[in-house]
C-alpha cells in the first residue's frame, strides 16, 4: 500500500462560498478540484444512495462530457453496466459508487477518493417487523476502508467532505447488525 494524503473539505466550507450546498454538489466540486491537479488517475466517489449516484453522474457528465468517463456502481445496476467498472478505457474515469466499493470489490486505477462519510445502514425493528435503510454517518473503520481504495497503485489522495473533528467523534467500528436490532427495542 502507498501513502494516502487525507484532506478534509467540510460541506460548511463550501456553503460559505456558494450558498446552500448538498453533499452531491460538494462531491462534484471535489472531483473538479481533483481533475485540476497535475497527477493523473481515476476518481472513486462514495455516495449513500442510488438516487445520489445518478444525480452526481448527471452533474459530472454535464460538466465533463468530452474528457471524462463517468461510471455508476450500485447493487441494482445491470450486470453489463457493473462490468464497465472493471474495464477502464483510455480516458480518465470517475466511478460513483455506494459502499459496495468499500470492501466488496476493487476498482482498478483509483488514485483519488471523495468520501461523503455517509451510507445506507440497515435497521430492523422487530416490533413492527420492518426494515429501513436510513442514511447515516459511517464509522472510522469504514472511512479508513474508503481511504484505502486510493493507495493501491501509487500515492493517493482522499477528500473527506466532513470535518476532521467529526471523523474523530465517530465510532471506531460499525455497529454489528445484531446490535442495531437490539437498539430499537429487542429484549433478550
Amino acid at each position: 500500500m502507498y501513502p494516502v494524503d487525507v484532506r478534509y473539505s467540510p460541506l460548511d466550507e463550501h456553503a460559505e462560498e456558494e450558498g446552500d450546498v448538498t453533499y452531491v454538489d460538494a462531491a462534484v466540486n471535489a472531483v473538479d478540484s481533483v481533475l485540476a491537479e497535475p497527477q493523473s488517475g481515476d476518481v472513486l466517489v462514495f455516495m449513500p444512495s442510488e438516487r445520489d449516484i445518478r444525480e452526481t453522474c448527471d452533474l459530472l457528465q454535464a460538466r465533463h462530457r468530452d474528457d471524462l468517463d463517468v461510471v455508476p456502481m450500485f447493487g441494482r445496476l445491470a450486470a453489463g453496466d457493473q462490468q464497465r467498472v472493471f474495464s477502464p478505457g483510455p480516458r480518465r474515469r470517475v466511478v460513483v459508487a455506494t459502499n459496495i466499493a468499500e470492501t466488496s470489490l476493487t476498482v482498478p486505477r483509483i488514485r483519488y477518493v471523495v468520501d461523503t462519510g455517509l451510507a445506507r445502514i440497515s435497521r430492523y425493528h422487530p416490533g413492527t417487523r420492518s426494515k429501513r435503510l436510513p442514511i447515516e454517518p459511517i464509522s472510522q473503520s469504514s472511512a479508513d476502508q474508503r481511504k484505502g481504495r486510493c493507495g493501491r497503485l501509487a500515492d493517493g489522495i482522499c477528500i473527506r467532505l466532513y470535518p476532521e473533528a467529526d471523523f474523530q467523534a465517530r465510532p471506531r467500528y460499525t455497529e454489528p447488525e445484531i446490535e442495531r436490532i437490539a437498539h430499537v427495542g429487542f429484549k433478550a
